[in-house]
């Protein structure tokens, strides 16, 4: 089990989460003839059958997204979200777009939140195989967070998906990332986290999977020496994994167990 710190920092984290969905919901109205500044964006609320099918599993779902891209492909029920430090190593990033190629490969869709670092690897292994990818930003889809990521969006869009709960113009802010991160989590059947600090905000990730009811993998040669990561796979559902192949390995496993 947790140990007491670790229990209270995902308190905190639990905490945030929530703050973070109820904030979101005052942005994420459809926006009006007049706001909209995103024409390439299309606006699909919960009731359009290309609605995501995993979003429809979360507890409060947001009722509309913003889409620049596709939605319905077969891979995406399948989909593996892949996240971590903004600050990656070196090793941190190979191990990011080695395993993002490796399960897009396989037909996985590749879901990460278009961050520096180890999100942006993931989704460049995905494009670099030709396999599907989907950003979820934590602004406006006219938005672009980092600035050095323009070309990777409108790649992205090409061959996925970017997706925002959020209305064109919405800034980035401390309180738009963690509400992103639940529909990172919601969209995927299980997320990979790979590099990150042992307070880092990316284990925000790691507890909305787990209240989602999903599995969480974690890299183990970069975070198995850290204790939070110990404890935190003695709990249900949480797996440590060290190549691109037994990330797959343990989907299945997972899947065959429940």
């Amino acid at each position: 089990m947790f140990d007491e710190q670790v229990r209270s920092d995902n308190s905190t984290l639990s905490a945030t989460v929530t703050a973070a969905s109820r904030a979101a919901d005052r942005w994420a109205q459809p926006a009006s003839h007049h706001d909209w500044t995103a024409p390439e964006a299309e606006l699909v609320s919960s009731s359009d059958p290309r609605y995501p099918r995993m979003l429809r599993l979360i507890e409060n779902p947001p009722q509309h997204l913003y889409i620049r891209g596709s939605l319905g492909h077969k891979g995406d029920d399948k989909a593996l979200a892949i996240v971590g430090s903004r600050n990656a190593t070196t090793d941190g990033v190979r191990a990011a777009e080695s395993i993002a190629g490796h399960l897009a490969s396989l037909g996985h869709t590749v879901v990460s939140g278009l961050a520096a670092g180890i999100d942006s690897a993931a989704h460049r292994g995905a494009l670099a195989v030709n396999g599907r990818t989907v950003a979820v930003v934590g602004t406006g889809t006219d938005r672009i967070y980092p600035a050095s990521n323009a070309g990777l969006q409108d790649r992205i869009a090409q061959h996925g998906a970017v997706i925002s709960q959020f209305a064109p113009g919405q800034p980035p802010s401390k309180t738009t990332f963690p509400a992103r991160n639940v529909l990172i989590a919601g969209l995927a059947r299980a997320s990979l986290l790979v590099e990150l600090a042992e307070r880092s905000g990316t284990r925000i990730a790691a507890t909305i999977t787990r209240e989602q009811d999903k599995p969480v993998l974690l890299w183990e040669p970069l975070l198995g020496h850290q204790p939070w990561a110990r404890s935190f796979a003695a709990e249900p559902r949480v797996y440590f994994v060290g190549s691109a192949k037994s990330v797959a390995q343990a989907l299945e496993a997972d899947m065959a167990a429940k």
